[in-house]
């Protein structure tokens, strides 16, 4: 059997969006309703001008709000509002990448209990609403996937949360960009298989 492209992968998900056992976090055995989209990087330009898609139909089918937290886009929020930027790029430009990175994620008070990230989206999300979180490759390497679904665990228990992710999730691995390995994350499902 073939395996299915990321567009058709992207249909059967709107599809699995739609159904009671997602909606209502049923048939988990338990688990909290959290969800991977994972697909090829290199489809990335597809996923991101599909998710609004997906996310529009959802909401009309479903008469349910769906919140859609870029990653990337909180980040960069987060530096504008502290006036960080141009600091940031005088920090990469004299000290590297690597230093710079380490600093914004111990500015992000990342993997804490006081992360950035998840205060945000904590602060702004939607108890009633289905969570899509994006840009996940574009937040590399400051923000870690594992990280921050380990960090929403305990604050998005209501509705399912689905996170869109640049590579592969089999067995419980997180493989970014099918190449960088990231920590095992037990407690997501993969949401359309191939």
């Amino acid at each position: 059997m073939a395996q299915q492209t990321t567009a058709q992968r992207l249909n059967a998900l709107q599809d699995k969006l739609l159904t009671e056992q997602f909606v209502h976090n049923t048939g988990l055995g338990n688990e909290v309703g959290f969800y991977i989209f994972d697909y090829a990087p290199q489809d990335e330009l597809l996923v991101r001008a599909r998710v609004p898609e997906i996310q529009q139909y959802t909401e009309k089918q479903l008469q349910v709000r769906v919140q859609n937290f870029d990653l990337f886009t909180i980040v960069l929020q987060f530096f504008e509002a502290r006036g960080y930027m141009e600091k940031n790029f005088q920090m990469e430009a004299k000290r590297g990448s690597t230093i710079l990175f380490e600093r914004m994620q111990r500015a992000l008070k990342l993997a804490t209990n006081r992360d950035e990230l998840v205060s945000y989206i904590g602060a702004n999300y939607d108890s009633d609403a289905i969570i899509f979180l994006t840009g996940v490759g574009k937040a590399y390497p400051i923000v870690r996937s594992h990280n921050l679904l380990n960090s929403l665990q305990p604050l998005i228990t209501q509705m399912p949360l689905v996170l869109f992710y640049p590579g592969t999730y089999s067995y419980n691995k997180l493989k970014l960009f099918d190449q960088l390995s990231d920590d095992h994350y037990y407690r997501a499902f993969r949401i359309v298989g191939d």
